[in-house]
């Protein structure tokens, strides 16, 4: 629940904290005390818009700052831990808003600056505000289902609304892979002819790097043999003369044997030139100009550079290429991605969405007869006696929208012998007033929020009424938080506290403050509701009268 609020510097508030307690609380002030600004921080430090207007004139800033009480709020302390916001042995959430003159904004939870939209997401689960205007959107379609819904309080919208994102995802991705299809014959038609180019060089199996240097090697044959025979003929000449040599300088070793060595490396040099001279000659011999093998090769080199031209790379980069091309292929031509299969998926994500609503329109059917009872009770204590109030579900099975198959309608009779009617048609100001309370009470155990605001609903009631709304009010308090800003003295009577907020004026300059009223303020506020702004003992025995029937 909502345990501190703390507003510094907005509008037309220096600065005010109060604490707030658990139950009832009314609020209550003169028209124009500034209620509907205290609501405008707390919409705020909510998440709400901000603006650089109101920043207090002459101050830089503005700040608000609000804590609430999640020791028994565990969806709340799971949203915390699930974005690292939470603080270790706390059982407080405390979410500030700081908005400067020129219009710019921080917040923060738990001191952690967060986005507005983070901000945003935390206050719907801790706080809902009821304007005085509710009864305005309750004419609306949308509005009427989510408020069936919520009071049904079931996962199964949600799981309808996933499953029409699936099946309609998957839709999507057949429609577009049959226009590619369609778009991209062009494509494959390409990519078959790119690779029969490529088929059509049959190098057998040599690389790049083998042709070339084997075209090298034939093209230079005559010159390759021409070298050959030279180098032979000097390596003959060189083993002769290292022959030669052997036998002084072996007679030369019987003299010296220092010089062993020496001979050792002459008579190696002798085979090394020999072997040399072996391999030359064999090599040489088995040279051969053969010109169809040449003008093979010449073809396939220029085919090589033809097509490496063609894909804008050099010739050792084809290899690449041609993978690259045969896989686009096989992914236009995959039969997992078969227009066959994507159906059999589409198909059967449209029977689960189907199923799901099927599902969901009973649920709604049992739910819409439960809070059709509940609403035409209420009405019964709201001067709408014999009055009632039921759920038009139509269902089309062959629709389909994200919030199911359904189009679901509020109507009202608000008197015996009246027919049931579309809400906005047949019920006037005050009846729809009173009506949308009934609705707001019956749904606000299903929305699952501690605290509640009720900003001026009871507008356009009073009397009987006005007590059974406060009565109404106050069960409600026993179960959540609620802050009912009101002008009625039957609801405040009601309220377990009481605030209080006044404009006050110095020296040319005007604030709004708010307080808490002990028992005997508390009085003293319901008489002036009563009798005006001069209190007398008459209207103070009528305030107290009626604090002593509530408790």
């Amino acid at each position: 629940m909502l345990s501190n609020l703390h507003i510094r510097n907005f509008a037309i508030i220096d600065n005010t904290e109060i604490d707030l307690d658990s139950g009832l609380t009314a609020l209550t002030g003169e028209t124009g005390a500034g209620k509907s600004i205290l609501l405008g921080a707390l919409s705020l430090v909510l998440g709400g818009r901000a603006s650089g207007d109101l920043v207090k004139q002459d101050t830089d800033k503005a700040e608000i700052n609000a804590s609430f009480s999640i020791d028994d709020l565990k969806n709340i302390q799971h949203w915390l831990s699930e974005h690292e916001l939470n603080e270790a042995d706390s059982n407080e959430c405390l979410l500030r808003r700081v908005i400067t003159a020129n219009g710019k904004s921080r917040a923060y939870i738990n001191g952690s600056p967060v986005t507005v939209q983070l901000l945003r997401s935390l206050g719907e689960l801790l706080l809902n505000i009821h304007g005085q205007n509710e009864h305005q959107r309750l004419s609306n379609a949308a509005a009427q289902r989510e408020l069936l819904d919520s009071f049904a309080d079931t996962p199964l919208s949600k799981q309808v609304s996933k499953a029409y994102d699936a099946w309609k995802t998957a839709d999507h991705q057949l429609a577009t892979q049959i226009a590619a299809q369609q778009s991209g014959q062009d494509r494959i038609d390409m990519l078959r002819f790119q690779l029969q180019e490529f088929d059509a060089l049959d190098t057998g199996g040599a690389t790049v790097a083998d042709i070339e240097s084997e075209h090298r090697w034939l093209a230079n044959a005559d010159r390759l043999v021409d070298l050959g025979n030279q180098s032979l003929q000097t390596l003959d000449d060189a083993v002769n003369s290292i022959t030669e040599t052997q036998s002084p300088l072996a007679s030369l070793v019987a003299i010296d044997d220092r010089m062993q060595e020496a001979l050792d490396l002459v008579e190696s040099a002798s085979i090394q030139c020999s072997e040399a001279a072996s391999m030359l000659r064999a090599s040489t011999s088995s040279m051969e100009h053969d010109t169809s093998r040449l003008a093979w090769l010449d073809d396939k080199l220029a085919a090589l550079h033809r097509l490496a031209k063609k894909h804008q790379v050099d010739a050792s980069g084809l290899t690449d290429v041609e993978l690259s091309l045969r896989d686009e292929l096989d992914g236009l031509t995959d039969p997992a991605n078969s227009n066959e299969e994507l159906q059999k998926q589409v198909d059967a994500l449209r029977e689960v969405y189907r199923a799901a609503c099927a599902k969901l329109t009973r649920l709604r059917k049992r739910s819409a007869k439960k809070i059709s009872a509940e609403i035409t009770e209420s009405m019964q204590t709201l001067a709408m006696e014999g009055g009632a109030f039921s759920v038009r579900i139509n269902t089309d099975v062959t629709a389909s929208h994200k919030h199911g198959q359904d189009t679901i309608e509020f109507l009202v009779s608000p008197n015996p012998g009246v027919a049931a009617a579309p809400l906005a048609k047949v019920a006037s100001g005050g009846e729809l007033s009173r009506i949308s309370l009934c609705v707001q009470l019956a749904t606000i155990k299903s929305q699952n929020v501690p605290t509640l605001i009720f900003d001026e609903v009871d507008a356009g009631i009073g009397g009987a009424v006005a007590e059974t709304v406060g009565r109404l009010m106050r069960k409600v308090g026993s179960s959540a938080q609620v802050l009912c800003v009101t002008h009625l003295p039957q609801v405040a009577a009601q309220a377990h506290h009481h605030l209080f907020v006044e404009k006050t004026s110095s020296k040319g300059k005007t604030a709004t403050n708010l307080r808490t009223l002990n028992k005997k303020q508390t009085r003293d506020e319901i008489a002036r509701m009563l009798g005006g702004a001069k209190i007398t003992k008459k209207s103070q025995s009528h305030a107290q009268e009626m604090l002593d029937s509530v408790e």
